[in-house]
């Protein structure tokens, strides 16, 4: 190379252009097939009226609330006498809806139609897709589905009843053969990927947590249907099963719906009274593309093609492991010792909530906080019921989970301004340091005023050296999922409290470094801000003193000359 070789400052210069994100190669909101069987999805079926704390609650397979220490009262205690729905079109209607359905649309001056979703979304990108694998059900023949949004429809792209071979492709799980259907949650990386790049990996799981959290209310709380997460399957058999192109769209989690028994039982021969026999030895044949004319614009990011892959689970094998690291975990998890300091102890009275179908469709962003405080019995019910068990194959045990709950309280009645850590096993918190740290807040969430101006922040930090030695690449996957459902569990809980929540980005290490020494060596997850919403719900420009002094330094602010 030399001087005359023109096309090296050509390619710096190019390469370097700031821009916009680019509107003429943004991916589409909805995926689409052509030629295929659609079947409308029926609308009259009632919204979910079961209280909304008591329905996020929900206990994994007897369906009564869980008990904790921290709240009690008629919304998020107690046993229920109801009977569950039927597992038939219009509960999956409903499901599908107070999910990932459209609530609402409007047409503004500008940008013209924008549809308003159930769960809360990086950007409104969703990323996440759902279909669902389902036997014979009344309503609908067996058959493997992909849900349409925009038309509230299901597609069918395989005729016959699947449940076998999708039972195989995770390990064999009683719960997957059993269950008269199983929804599978997908992300298309790309459309994420457009504007938030290599990070978007992240917010997949985030995403897909905070649709997982709607239909894990909606099933267990407002139909009494017992639901699970299984995340331990073949990646490539479940690909396979939905058609999909594994290098622009991956499974993430599957959630066997209507069947009760131990969570991720996992048999010989997957021989249930769900479906019998064997997985069929033939290939599973190829789906129609998706008719798409956009898919020569994409940008690929090889770094989440190559996360992704390293994170599959190859074969049943993989699939066991994976299910017994979760037993290892249990039994680590119930020998945590008790904190010398002082814990305070979440306390709560009797609130009363909204309803679930009402939570749901009335959610909005929340695009601004008016600082003042929130009632502890508020802080509490959202806190103690947006952090219970998950039932998930990667958890085991009533007490378990990969996150480390820490937060900035910065409005709550009755608790000191400060940072705290909340034990997911003893469901107390735990002060360690008192003082006002609005700014510091505000900063963390990469100088938001949403954080600053919040009544508290809850950061999901995870100690991510002991979950991959435990877990493998698919333990940063459960870790990154379970924060996004805890989120959207948040979300539901704070709105049927009248009150606003959101999630946000974050500076990564300078999160960890903020709450150590008690975060030493963990990994930030993801993060929901709650409060009392402003009358004047829009953005507030922000600039925290943190950063102006980082900013200054960054300039070369006390740097003696010749330094």
């Amino acid at each position: 190379m030399n001087n005359r070789d023109v096309e090296a400052a050509r390619d710096y210069h190019q390469a370097t252009k700031l821009a916009y994100i680019n509107l003429a190669n943004k991916p589409p909101l909805y995926k689409t097939y052509s030629g295929l069987p659609e079947i409308p999805l029926p609308s009259d079926f009632n919204p979910p009226g079961i209280p909304t704390l008591d329905a996020v609650s929900r206990d994994a397979v007897s369906g009564d609330a869980v008990s904790g220490d921290a709240v009690s009262g008629d919304a998020v205690s107690g046993t229920t006498d109801k009977v569950p729905e039927p597992v038939d079109l219009a509960a999956l209607a409903q499901m599908l809806y107070f999910s990932a359905g459209i609530l609402h649309k409007r047409n503004l001056p500008v940008a013209g139609e924008v549809h308003y979703r159930a769960a809360a979304s990086a950007g409104a990108l969703y990323p996440t897709e759902v279909y669902v694998v389902a036997g014979e059900i009344s309503g609908l023949e067996a058959g493997v589905y992909h849900f349409s949004p925009d038309r509230f429809s299901l597609t069918q792209l395989r005729e016959g009843d699947f449940r076998r071979e999708l039972a195989a492709a995770a390990g064999g799980d009683d719960t997957v053969a059993g269950s008269p259907m199983t929804l599978v949650f997908t992300a298309v990386f790309w459309r994420s990927a457009w504007k938030y790049r290599v990070r978007s990996y992240r917010y997949c799981f985030w995403d897909a947590g905070t649709i997982l959290a709607n239909t894990l209310a909606t099933v267990r709380g407002g139909a009494s249907l017992p639901a699970r997460l299984v995340t331990g399957f073949v990646d490539s058999e479940v690909n396979a099963i939905l058609g999909l192109d594994s290098e622009r769209e991956g499974s993430l989690c599957l959630a066997p719906v209507g069947v009760t028994g131990s969570l991720g039982t996992l048999r010989t021969t997957g021989t249930t009274e769900g479906v019998t026999g064997e997985p069929t030895s033939q290939p599973i044949a190829s789906i129609i593309p998706q008719s798409n004319s956009d898919l020569e614009s994409e940008i690929s990011y090889p770094e989440i093609i190559q996360a992704h892959a390293a994170s599959s689970l190859a074969n049943r094998d993989e699939v066991v492991a994976w299910r017994q690291a979760a037993e290892l975990s249990k039994q680590e998890a119930s020998n945590e010792p008790a904190s010398e300091s002082a814990l305070t102890l979440l306390q709560g009275d009797n609130l009363t909530s909204q309803a679930l179908g009402d939570a749901i469709v009335r959610r909005g962003s929340t695009r601004r906080f008016d600082r003042s405080n929130i009632s502890l019995s508020q802080f509490s019910a959202i806190m103690d019921n947006s952090t219970k068990p998950l039932p998930a194959d990667f958890i085991s045990g009533q007490t378990v989970s990969l996150l480390d709950p820490y937060l900035i309280v910065n409005g709550v009645d009755g608790l000191e301004s400060g940072s705290y850590y909340f034990s997911p096993v003893r469901r107390r918190l735990e002060l360690l340091k008192k003082g006002d740290f609005r700014e510091e807040a505000g900063h963390l969430c990469f100088e938001q005023a949403l954080g600053a101006d919040s009544s508290a922040v809850v950061y999901f930090l995870a100690d991510l050296d002991r979950i991959l030695e435990r877990y493998g690449n698919r333990g940063y996957r459960a870790a990154q999922l379970e924060a996004g459902v805890m989120a959207g569990n948040a979300y539901l809980c704070a709105h049927s409290l009248g009150l606003g929540a959101t999630g946000m980005t974050f500076y990564d290490d300078d999160v960890a470094e903020f709450f150590s020494p008690h975060a030493l060596g963990k990994s930030m997850m993801f993060l929901v801000a709650m409060g009392k919403t402003h009358e004047v719900n829009r953005v507030r420009p922000f600039r925290s003193k943190v950063a102006v002094l980082l900013d200054s330094l960054a300039r070369g602010a006390g740097q003696r000359p010749g330094g």
